[in-house]
């Protein structure tokens, strides 16, 4: 294990001496998602990485939470396992639910999730994203509740330059896998759209890993259609609008559970997003009214065909609903001195039943209805934002939240930075966050009886340096962090009554770093690497206790782009993924060891409009478990065609 820590810092180092050569800085990468207004990286103070179009282009045919997997310091475990798995995200080592995945600036959680989760994102298309800006650290001032460990904002494709640009994606490859998306994008006068049609269809790989080797355990295949759709008008120089609209349906076959197969296993997953946005931009003012809704529906049901595990006959139905109002302002004073306000307004519900029939006989869960699984949130938010005072920026802000259900809380934000230089600066983050219990804890048939759950809570630690060189070419960040959560929500059992529900008991305390590095090589290529540290124990009333369960303490990605000749690029890429503790109820011993992949892409452009690719993965075959007693992807590949005219 040190050897290969060796090896990784290494590499990480020899990628900078590499270097006097690259592509864009970036300091001067521009993010709306750090203040809810467009910044450059040197006017903030917060840590921010975007994945551009260049990359997503590369990675047509991963899923998101793949390509998420090769930033610094986030692990989504069941990422490449069989394509509509349960997937757990874990960002800086902190549970899921504590990062807020926004589409368009839109939160996108599903309120029938037993954690605050977001959506299945198994549903998001990778086609239609035109950048992903990714926030780290606790968010919750600018964007509410879960954003303890930071912020994953995906901006979607909108219209073309020209008036009619159709586009095509085609791919084939390992599980007999095909992907599919065609569209169409332009603008005309005033108006412009983005529309676009997306499939998946896979066979797949037995979910459940045979660890007997009886080679009886079936495929579990999987089944996608997803319609996607961008609208926009400008009103006049001053006014606009825009809707987005997603909608996605996907069937997925799984399996009873660890090592455990089941043969007529089927998940049901759908997603319905909706958003009207009204813009207001003057050269002082800017005016954003927003309204969501979104909606989701997730159905599990295993038949008495073939019985695999606990139960001969199951059905879950999980359906949840959000409507968010968002209504926020900038004002500029001047070059250097912005003032944002806003307020949002929240409500969602959820439905539940669970049914199913064992060896014990029958079970019914009390079902939850809309009606009474409920609760909205009423938010204000003020933000002072001071740029390039000789070199110094800095960002102060307060949330204050009204609960119907636990009360009020709020957060405050604290985010200064120095530009030593037009190509370095150095930053500090003091910031507070919340998660919101969520309707399953609340209102469930784990519910706490005799008292009501408040929402965690967390303080933000953050300091770190960022550079530039090689004429902004190249950039350098290390970034190390603290996070303290109070108010853990846990699900206890009682030692004597055996009575189970949720409480807020624990405590949580996080520390890490990161490094990330991007260097020239010469006009051919660039040299990626990203290292990052996490580590951290709980607390209760027995003492301290390790419980990073499933999430490694190094992670380490190293990605190199090169076009050695005109119209060919070819991107090996290396992950390295350190020791886990195993989830406390999975089988297997304590600790999970140690593994890495090795991908290699590549593509050549017949003309600037088209290009075909071929993409392999886990060349090297490695047999890993992100989750004990599931499959994840032995050696695969795809490869496909790309037509933007």
């Amino acid at each position: 294990m040190k050897k290969t820590i060796l090896m990784m810092a290494a590499v990480f180092c020899s990628g900078q001496l590499l270097a006097q050569d690259q592509q864009t800085a970036n300091l001067d990468e521009v993010s709306v998602t750090a203040s809810k207004t467009p910044l450059k990286q040197n006017q903030t103070g917060k840590v921010v990485t975007i994945i551009d179009q260049t990359t997503l282009q590369r990675n047509l045919d991963k899923s998101l939470t793949e390509i998420l997997n090769t930033q610094a310091a986030i692990f989504t475990a069941g990422a490449n396992n069989t394509i509509g798995s349960n997937q757990e995200l874990y960002f800086r080592g902190s549970a899921t639910g504590n990062t807020l995945i926004l589409i368009d600036g839109i939160p996108i959680n599903d309120p029938s999730q037993n954690s605050s989760a977001p959506i299945d994102i198994n549903n998001i298309n990778v086609g239609q994203i035109e950048r992903i800006e990714i926030l780290k650290g606790s968010q919750s001032t600018l964007w509410g509740s879960n954003a303890m460990a930071g912020v994953i904002n995906i901006v979607t494709k909108k219209g073309g330059t020209d008036k009619i640009m159709p586009n095509a994606h085609l791919s084939y490859g390992s599980y007999q896998t095909f992907k599919g998306n065609i569209g169409i994008r332009g603008t005309i006068d005033r108006f412009d759209y983005n529309i676009s049609y997306n499939q998946i269809n896979s066979k797949g790989f037995s979910a459940a890993y045979d660890s007997m080797k009886s080679n009886n355990f079936d495929r579990d295949g999987f089944n996608q259609n997803n319609i996607q759709a961008n609208l926009g008008y400008k009103i006049s120089n001053r006014f606009s609008a825009a809707y987005m609209g997603m909608f996605s349906k996907y069937k997925a076959d799984g399996d009873a559970g660890a090592f455990t197969d089941d043969r007529d296993y089927r998940i049901n997953s759908q997603n319905l997003i909706n958003t009207l946005k009204l813009q207001y931009k003057s050269t002082q003012t800017a005016i954003t009214l927003s309204q969501s809704i979104v909606s989701s529906e997730r159905v599990y049901s295993d038949d008495s065909a073939h019985v695999g595990g606990f139960a001969k006959w199951s059905y879950g139905l999980y359906k949840g609903h959000s409507y968010i109002t968002d209504l926020f302002g900038n004002y500029y004073f001047s070059s250097h001195v912005s003032f944002l306000a806003g307020l949002q307004y929240t409500a969602i519900n959820t439905d539940q039943q669970y049914k199913s029939i064992s060896s014990f006989g029958p079970y019914e869960a009390a079902p939850l209805g809309k009606d009474a699984a409920r609760f909205n949130n009423f938010a204000g938010y003020i933000s002072l934002l001071l740029l390039d005072l000789k070199g110094f920026n800095n960002e102060m802000g307060i949330r204050v939240n009204k609960n119907s259900k636990y009360g009020s809380n709020a957060t405050f934000s604290i985010n200064p930075s120095y530009n030593i230089s037009n190509n370095t600066k150095l930053f500090v983050n003091i910031s507070s966050g919340f998660r919101e219990p969520s309707l399953y804890q609340l209102y469930g048939e784990y519910h706490n009886k005799t008292t009501e759950l408040k929402p965690e809570k967390s303080t933000n630690y953050e300091a770190g340096v960022q550079t530039n060189f090689d004429e902004g070419r190249s950039w350098f960040r290390i970034v190390g962090f603290k996070r303290d959560i109070k108010d853990l929500i846990i699900y206890y059992t009682d030692a004597t009554t055996f009575e189970s529900y949720y409480m807020n008991q624990n405590e949580q305390h996080d520390y890490g770093f990161e490094m990330e590095s991007s260097i020239a090589i010469g006009q051919i290529g660039s040299f990626s690497n990203n290292l990052s540290y996490v580590d951290g124990q709980g607390k209760n009333n027995s003492g301290s206790i390790n419980n990073l369960y499933r999430r490694p303490n190094f992670i380490f990605n190293s990605s190199l782009v090169l076009t050695p000749v005109k119209k060919l690029t070819i991107n090996p890429a290396f992950r390295f993924i350190g020791n886990r503790l195993k989830g406390e109820f999975d089988a297997g011993t304590p600790v999970l060891p140690h593994y890495y992949t090795l991908d290699f892409y590549a593509s050549y452009a017949f003309t600037p409009k088209v290009k075909i690719y071929t993409d392999f993965r886990n060349m090297t075959d490695q047999v890993y478990f992100d989750t004990p007693g599931y499959n994840t992807r032995r050696f695969n590949f795809m490869g496909g065609l790309l037509i933007n005219l």
